[in-house]
Protein backbone atom coordinates (compact mmCIF):
# COMPACT_ATOMS: atom_id res chain seq x y z
CA UNK A 1 0.00 0.00 0.00
CA UNK A 2 2.94 2.34 0.62
CA UNK A 3 3.83 2.60 -3.07
CA UNK A 4 0.23 3.39 -4.05
CA UNK A 5 -0.07 5.94 -1.24
CA UNK A 6 3.09 7.68 -2.42
CA UNK A 7 1.67 7.83 -5.95
CA UNK A 8 -1.54 9.45 -4.70
CA UNK A 9 0.42 12.02 -2.72
CA UNK A 10 2.94 12.85 -5.43
CA UNK A 11 0.53 12.96 -8.36
CA UNK A 12 -2.73 14.06 -6.75
CA UNK A 13 -1.93 15.71 -3.42
CA UNK A 14 -3.98 13.10 -1.57
CA UNK A 15 -2.25 12.39 1.73
CA UNK A 16 -2.63 9.90 4.56
CA UNK A 17 -1.96 12.33 7.40
CA UNK A 18 -3.28 15.83 8.01
CA UNK A 19 -0.87 18.60 7.12
CA UNK A 20 0.21 20.78 10.02
CA UNK A 21 0.49 23.89 7.83
CA UNK A 22 -3.18 23.91 6.79
CA UNK A 23 -5.09 27.19 6.89
CA UNK A 24 -8.44 25.42 7.21
CA UNK A 25 -9.38 21.85 8.05
CA UNK A 26 -12.83 20.29 7.86
CA UNK A 27 -14.03 16.66 7.88
CA UNK A 28 -15.63 15.99 4.51
CA UNK A 29 -18.84 14.67 6.08
CA UNK A 30 -19.45 18.10 7.65
CA UNK A 31 -19.66 19.60 4.16
CA UNK A 32 -23.22 18.28 4.02
CA UNK A 33 -24.17 20.83 6.68
CA UNK A 34 -25.07 23.98 4.75
CA UNK A 35 -23.85 26.42 7.40
CA UNK A 36 -20.52 24.62 7.71
CA UNK A 37 -20.17 24.40 3.94
CA UNK A 38 -20.96 28.11 3.57
CA UNK A 39 -18.31 28.96 6.17
CA UNK A 40 -15.75 26.85 4.32
CA UNK A 41 -16.62 28.44 0.97
CA UNK A 42 -16.44 31.95 2.42
CA UNK A 43 -12.93 31.25 3.72
CA UNK A 44 -11.89 29.63 0.45
CA UNK A 45 -13.32 32.56 -1.51
CA UNK A 46 -11.08 34.94 0.42
CA UNK A 47 -8.02 32.79 -0.26
CA UNK A 48 -8.59 32.53 -4.02
CA UNK A 49 -9.65 36.18 -4.14
CA UNK A 50 -13.00 35.32 -5.63
CA UNK A 51 -15.54 38.08 -6.02
CA UNK A 52 -18.42 35.92 -4.84
CA UNK A 53 -19.26 32.55 -3.31
CA UNK A 54 -19.99 30.98 -6.67
CA UNK A 55 -16.33 31.23 -7.68
CA UNK A 56 -15.36 29.30 -4.56
CA UNK A 57 -18.00 26.68 -5.40
CA UNK A 58 -16.67 26.02 -8.92
CA UNK A 59 -13.07 25.95 -7.73
CA UNK A 60 -13.94 23.55 -4.93
CA UNK A 61 -15.96 21.32 -7.26
CA UNK A 62 -12.96 21.21 -9.59
CA UNK A 63 -10.67 20.15 -6.74
CA UNK A 64 -12.59 16.86 -6.40
CA UNK A 65 -11.09 15.72 -9.71
CA UNK A 66 -8.10 14.31 -7.82
CA UNK A 67 -10.35 12.16 -5.63
CA UNK A 68 -12.17 10.87 -8.70
CA UNK A 69 -8.86 10.07 -10.39
CA UNK A 70 -7.68 8.33 -7.22
CA UNK A 71 -10.81 6.18 -7.22
CA UNK A 72 -10.19 5.02 -10.80
CA UNK A 73 -6.54 4.40 -9.91
CA UNK A 74 -7.49 2.33 -6.88
CA UNK A 75 -9.87 0.18 -8.89
CA UNK A 76 -7.20 -0.46 -11.51
CA UNK A 77 -4.03 -0.79 -9.45
CA UNK A 78 -4.79 -1.15 -5.75
CA UNK A 79 -8.19 -2.81 -5.23
CA UNK A 80 -9.00 -3.44 -1.61
CA UNK A 81 -6.54 -0.88 -0.26
CA UNK A 82 -8.39 2.44 -0.10
CA UNK A 83 -11.84 3.60 0.99
CA UNK A 84 -13.61 6.54 -0.58
CA UNK A 85 -16.36 7.84 1.68
CA UNK A 86 -17.04 11.20 3.26
CA UNK A 87 -16.42 9.91 6.77
CA UNK A 88 -12.95 8.77 5.70
CA UNK A 89 -11.91 12.06 4.08
CA UNK A 90 -10.76 15.36 5.52
CA UNK A 91 -10.44 18.53 3.44
CA UNK A 92 -7.62 20.99 4.04
CA UNK A 93 -6.65 24.29 2.47
CA UNK A 94 -2.89 24.64 2.26
CA UNK A 95 -0.91 27.53 0.81
CA UNK A 96 1.53 26.20 -1.80
CA UNK A 97 3.63 28.60 -3.87
CA UNK A 98 1.35 31.43 -2.76
CA UNK A 99 -1.80 29.65 -3.96
CA UNK A 100 -4.40 27.95 -1.74
CA UNK A 101 -4.53 24.30 -2.73
CA UNK A 102 -7.22 21.90 -1.58
CA UNK A 103 -5.74 18.75 -0.07
CA UNK A 104 -7.66 15.58 0.66
CA UNK A 105 -6.63 13.43 3.60
CA UNK A 106 -7.56 9.75 3.70
CA UNK A 107 -8.12 9.15 7.39
CA UNK A 108 -7.24 6.35 9.78
CA UNK A 109 -9.30 3.45 8.43
CA UNK A 110 -8.75 4.31 4.77
CA UNK A 111 -6.74 1.13 4.43
CA UNK A 112 -9.64 -1.16 5.34
CA UNK A 113 -10.55 -3.70 2.65
CA UNK A 114 -12.22 -1.99 -0.32
CA UNK A 115 -14.06 -2.55 -2.53
CA UNK A 116 -16.23 -4.98 -0.60
CA UNK A 117 -18.13 -6.24 -3.63
CA UNK A 118 -16.41 -9.08 -5.46
CA UNK A 119 -19.06 -10.28 -7.90
CA UNK A 120 -19.34 -9.49 -11.60
CA UNK A 121 -20.03 -5.82 -12.18
CA UNK A 122 -18.53 -4.90 -8.80
CA UNK A 123 -16.35 -2.11 -10.16
CA UNK A 124 -19.29 -0.38 -11.83
CA UNK A 125 -21.18 -0.59 -8.55
CA UNK A 126 -18.24 0.96 -6.71
CA UNK A 127 -18.11 3.85 -9.17
CA UNK A 128 -21.87 4.31 -8.97
CA UNK A 129 -21.73 4.24 -5.17
CA UNK A 130 -19.02 6.87 -5.07
CA UNK A 131 -20.63 9.32 -7.47
CA UNK A 132 -24.18 8.79 -6.20
CA UNK A 133 -23.60 8.42 -2.45
CA UNK A 134 -20.40 10.40 -1.83
CA UNK A 135 -19.93 13.15 -4.39
CA UNK A 136 -23.51 13.83 -5.46
CA UNK A 137 -24.65 15.00 -1.99
CA UNK A 138 -21.66 17.36 -1.77
CA UNK A 139 -22.29 18.86 -5.20
CA UNK A 140 -26.00 19.26 -4.53
CA UNK A 141 -25.21 21.12 -1.32
CA UNK A 142 -22.67 23.26 -3.21
CA UNK A 143 -25.39 24.14 -5.71
CA UNK A 144 -27.87 24.96 -2.95
CA UNK A 145 -25.43 27.19 -1.05
CA UNK A 146 -23.95 28.96 -4.08
CA UNK A 147 -27.02 29.18 -6.29
CA UNK A 148 -25.16 27.65 -9.24
CA UNK A 149 -26.73 24.97 -11.43
CA UNK A 150 -25.44 21.59 -10.29
CA UNK A 151 -24.63 20.77 -13.93
CA UNK A 152 -22.07 23.59 -13.93
CA UNK A 153 -20.37 22.04 -10.92
CA UNK A 154 -20.24 18.56 -12.45
CA UNK A 155 -18.85 20.15 -15.60
CA UNK A 156 -15.68 21.07 -13.69
CA UNK A 157 -14.64 17.42 -13.48
CA UNK A 158 -14.35 15.61 -16.85
CA UNK A 159 -11.25 17.24 -18.33
CA UNK A 160 -9.46 17.42 -14.98
CA UNK A 161 -10.13 13.80 -14.10
CA UNK A 162 -8.95 12.70 -17.53
CA UNK A 163 -5.78 14.79 -17.15
CA UNK A 164 -4.89 13.20 -13.82
CA UNK A 165 -5.77 9.69 -14.96
CA UNK A 166 -3.43 10.13 -17.93
CA UNK A 167 -0.73 11.55 -15.64
CA UNK A 168 -1.06 8.54 -13.33
CA UNK A 169 -1.00 6.22 -16.31
CA UNK A 170 2.28 7.73 -17.45
CA UNK A 171 3.85 6.85 -14.10
CA UNK A 172 2.92 3.18 -14.24
CA UNK A 173 5.58 0.78 -15.48
CA UNK A 174 3.21 -2.04 -16.33
CA UNK A 175 1.38 -1.87 -19.67
CA UNK A 176 -1.37 -4.00 -18.13
CA UNK A 177 -1.86 -1.55 -15.27
CA UNK A 178 -1.94 1.40 -17.66
CA UNK A 179 -4.59 -0.34 -19.76
CA UNK A 180 -6.66 -1.17 -16.68
CA UNK A 181 -6.52 2.41 -15.42
CA UNK A 182 -7.66 3.87 -18.73
CA UNK A 183 -10.37 1.22 -18.91
CA UNK A 184 -11.68 2.25 -15.48
CA UNK A 185 -11.91 5.86 -16.66
CA UNK A 186 -13.90 4.72 -19.68
CA UNK A 187 -16.13 2.67 -17.39
CA UNK A 188 -17.05 5.87 -15.58
CA UNK A 189 -18.49 7.20 -18.83
CA UNK A 190 -20.91 4.29 -18.97
CA UNK A 191 -22.69 5.12 -15.73
CA UNK A 192 -26.26 6.40 -16.07
CA UNK A 193 -26.90 10.09 -15.53
CA UNK A 194 -28.99 9.17 -12.50
CA UNK A 195 -25.79 8.18 -10.68
CA UNK A 196 -24.92 11.88 -10.70
CA UNK A 197 -28.45 13.11 -10.15
CA UNK A 198 -28.51 14.28 -13.77
CA UNK A 199 -30.22 13.35 -17.01
CA UNK A 200 -26.84 12.79 -18.67
CA UNK A 201 -23.50 11.48 -17.44
CA UNK A 202 -21.28 14.61 -17.13
CA UNK A 203 -18.28 12.69 -18.52
CA UNK A 204 -20.05 12.38 -21.86
CA UNK A 205 -18.96 15.77 -23.15
CA UNK A 206 -18.95 16.99 -26.72
CA UNK A 207 -15.27 17.52 -27.34
CA UNK A 208 -14.54 20.72 -29.24
CA UNK A 209 -10.87 20.90 -30.17
CA UNK A 210 -8.97 24.20 -30.11
CA UNK A 211 -5.46 25.16 -31.15
CA UNK A 212 -3.30 25.08 -28.03
CA UNK A 213 -1.37 28.37 -27.62
CA UNK A 214 0.87 26.75 -25.02
CA UNK A 215 1.91 23.91 -27.34
CA UNK A 216 2.41 25.10 -30.94
CA UNK A 217 0.88 22.58 -33.30
CA UNK A 218 -1.01 20.87 -30.48
CA UNK A 219 -4.67 20.96 -29.53
CA UNK A 220 -6.64 21.39 -26.35
CA UNK A 221 -10.30 20.82 -25.51
CA UNK A 222 -12.90 23.48 -24.80
CA UNK A 223 -14.19 23.29 -21.22
CA UNK A 224 -17.71 21.88 -20.80
CA UNK A 225 -18.70 24.71 -18.42
CA UNK A 226 -17.23 27.98 -17.17
CA UNK A 227 -15.06 27.80 -14.04
CA UNK A 228 -15.73 31.49 -13.21
CA UNK A 229 -12.01 32.29 -13.03
CA UNK A 230 -12.80 35.66 -14.63
CA UNK A 231 -14.58 36.56 -11.39
CA UNK A 232 -11.38 36.48 -9.36
CA UNK A 233 -9.31 39.55 -8.63
CA UNK A 234 -6.47 40.34 -11.00
CA UNK A 235 -6.21 40.22 -14.77
CA UNK A 236 -6.97 36.53 -15.37
CA UNK A 237 -10.09 37.15 -17.40
CA UNK A 238 -11.76 34.26 -19.20
CA UNK A 239 -9.82 31.04 -19.69
CA UNK A 240 -8.74 30.36 -23.27
CA UNK A 241 -10.93 27.24 -23.32
CA UNK A 242 -13.98 28.88 -21.75
CA UNK A 243 -17.24 28.06 -23.59
CA UNK A 244 -18.43 31.63 -23.00
CA UNK A 245 -15.89 33.12 -25.42
CA UNK A 246 -16.83 33.95 -28.99
CA UNK A 247 -14.47 32.92 -31.81
CA UNK A 248 -13.16 36.47 -32.04
CA UNK A 249 -12.59 36.74 -28.29
CA UNK A 250 -10.87 33.35 -28.21
CA UNK A 251 -8.53 34.27 -31.04
CA UNK A 252 -7.62 37.49 -29.26
CA UNK A 253 -6.95 35.48 -26.10
CA UNK A 254 -4.80 33.02 -28.05
CA UNK A 255 -2.77 35.82 -29.60
CA UNK A 256 -2.25 37.42 -26.21
CA UNK A 257 -0.98 34.14 -24.74
CA UNK A 258 1.38 33.51 -27.67
CA UNK A 259 2.81 37.02 -27.43
CA UNK A 260 3.24 36.75 -23.66
CA UNK A 261 5.06 33.42 -23.95
CA UNK A 262 7.30 34.77 -26.71
CA UNK A 263 8.19 37.82 -24.60
CA UNK A 264 8.95 35.63 -21.58
CA UNK A 265 11.16 33.39 -23.69
CA UNK A 266 13.07 36.38 -25.05
CA UNK A 267 14.00 37.69 -21.60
Amino acid sequence: MQVEAQMLEQQLGIVMKERTDALFTIPAAILLDREQLAAFLEFYQQQIKGRDLQVAATYFASSWRVVCAALHYALAVAPGKFRFSLDQLTVQIVMVNQFPWVYYVMNGEAGEPWPLRKHQGAEELELTGFYDEVLRPVFEQLAAVSGLPVTQLWGQLPLGVRYYVQALSGQLESTEQRSRLLAKFELGKQLPGASFGLKRNPYLIKEIKLDDPYRPGGQTTMKPTCCLAYRTEGDHGYCYGCPKLSKTEREAKRQSIVERLAAAKAT
